[in-house]
């Protein structure tokens, strides 16, 4: 029967004679007989056997502890036992993962993660070192990776009450898995012999399941009355972590493609229908009042719901950038939709009805006006690449503008320009101020989109020129008033953007 031992070199296994003197076959190292013995390197494969069988029964019922001490006994006896040093570190994390030996182990966090992809590691340096067959080995590998990948799986999944209740806890433990996870993909691929389809098919799981981390991760979701995205730190890192891990899948499977994977904007959607169908609800209700006069009753009401739609509007432009998924794709689609739809209601001017002869106007407000204008642009520019028809929706949108303003300010504006208002002056600066600001949007300062001329988006320019001009020019006020006033400050903004019109 012959006799081995571990080199006290290289670490491999060997073949040995029983001689005072001896080298080395693989790295060429010169020791003794005695030394290996002294130094307890010679392999004792029956013992090895005995304390792996004793182990597993203990393993088998679950108890780690008993368990643990019979598979270090097996690597006393075979230091390159690659069976005995994983199924010791498995137990280590039995122990450590068992609210039942809480009392037995550290109070220090234990990474799971962390363990799981050392214990994969530790087992692999004596599997390389052993002299077993190829076919034990790859046996071995494909078995080891089958049982931890569940146990990485359920970990990763297991979140599910921390994503409802603390989504940023969610983003930091999984930014932290996942950032550990990379390096079981980096081991060599000869030592965790990956050319074998049982071992592809495993790494390859484990990506799938760590990518839907991801995109799970970097959702926008809606919690209570707030919205909450990932900051800028936890965006890049997640979408960093993504490109790698879909590295290693284009490493593991030629045909690998991302078009599977998918956020979940189920509750954004709900939130939209919800915010959508009250939005028709009211407008309904007040159509007695007259719809086509785009007249509110109720403007303290429809305040309150347009403060709603802004934030379905902000959770639904967080959802379709700050998501994973192709914005070609038909989830996205149905937000860019559904996103016209609140987009266009709050850019609108308010007309309310103060009493039969008097209606108050209220212009969005500049700042509202400019961020919501970037937003209806994205959404414009990359729905035009699957659905040319939206233009249809920005035109209807003009319209509706122009028949505010035409029907509001001008003869307001008229009005109050001949002076038959207490307060003629102050009201007529503020309503051309408003009256340019309402137009603002059909400024390509502001919306950077068009196809072809629209005739209408055309008389809302001239409209917002001339209310400019007509305030620059009757306010009285300079350049430096009209700067450090607050309230009319935006009107340079604008005035600069009709040069750069036309200027086009």
């Amino acid at each position: 029967m012959p006799l081995y031992a571990v080199c006290p070199v290289c670490l491999k296994t060997i073949e040995i004679e029983r001689l005072p003197k001896l080298v080395c076959p693989d790295c060429g190292g010169r020791f003794g007989y005695a030394e290996l013995q002294n130094r307890h390197l010679i392999v004792d494969e029956r013992t090895e056997k005995k304390e792996i069988n004793a182990a597993k029964d203990y393993f088998l019922n679950g108890e780690f502890t008993s368990a643990l001490e019979h598979f270090n006994r097996a690597l006393l006896a075979n230091a390159n036992s690659y069976a005995a040093k994983y199924f010791s570190l498995l137990c280590d994390i039995y122990l450590h993962d068992d609210a039942k030996n809480a009392d037995t182990v550290s109070d220090k966090p234990y990474d799971i993660i962390a363990a799981i992809v050392d214990m994969i590691k530790q087992s692999l340096e004596p599997l390389s070192r052993s002299n077993a067959a190829v076919a034990d080995k790859l046996a071995f590998v494909t078995a080891m990776l089958s049982e931890t990948k569940a146990l990485i799986v359920e970990r990763l999944g297991e979140r599910d009450e921390m994503f409802k209740n603390n989504i940023g806890e969610y983003r930091k433990q999984s930014i932290s898995d996942l950032t550990t996870l990379l390096d079981l993909f980096k081991i060599d691929r000869e030592k965790i012999m990956s050319f074998a389809p049982g071992v592809v098919n495993a790494l390859a799981a484990l990506v799938d399941c760590a990518i839907k981390i991801c995109y799970k991760a970097v959702q926008t979701v809606k919690v209570g009355d707030e919205i909450i995205t990932p900051d800028d730190g936890d965006y890049k890192k997640l979408s960093s972590l993504c490109n790698d891990l879909c590295f290693f899948g284009h490493s593991f499977n030629p045909y690998f493609d991302t078009a599977p994977y998918s956020p979940n904007f189920t509750q954004n959607y709900n939130y939209n229908k919800t915010v959508i169908n009250k939005l028709k609800e009211f407008d309904s209700n007040d159509i007695k009042i007259s719809a086509k006069k785009h007249l509110i009753a109720d403007i303290k009401g429809y305040e309150a719901l347009l403060a709603e739609c802004a934030n379905a509007l902000r959770f639904t432009y967080l959802s379709c950038y700050r998501s994973m998924c192709s914005r070609h794709v038909a989830q996205h689609a149905q937000l860019f939709y559904d996103g016209f739809e609140l987009v266009y209601r709050l850019l609108l001017p308010r007309v309310a009805a103060v009493d039969k002869k008097q209606v108050e106007l209220h212009a969005v407000k500049y700042f509202d006006m400019t961020e919501r204008c970037d937003m209806l642009t994205r959404f414009l520019v990359d729905t035009y690449e699957i659905d040319d028809t939206i233009t249809t929706g920005l035109h209807e949108y003009y319209e509706k503008l122009y028949e505010i303003v035409s029907t509001y300010y001008l003869p307001e504006i008229d009005r109050l320009a001949k002076g038959k208002d207490n307060n003629s002056f102050a009201n007529y600066q503020r309503l051309l101020y408003e009256c340019a600001c309402s137009c603002a949007p059909a400024l390509r300062k502001y919306v950077d989109f068009s196809v072809e001329t629209d005739k209408v988006r055309v008389k809302l320019v001239k409209i917002c020129r001339d209310a400019t001009e007509e305030f620059l020019l009757r306010s009285g006020m300079s350049i430096d008033d009209i700067e450090q006033s607050n309230f009319f400050r935006p009107l340079l903004q604008i005035s600069n953007a009709l040069v750069d019109e036309e200027n086009e």
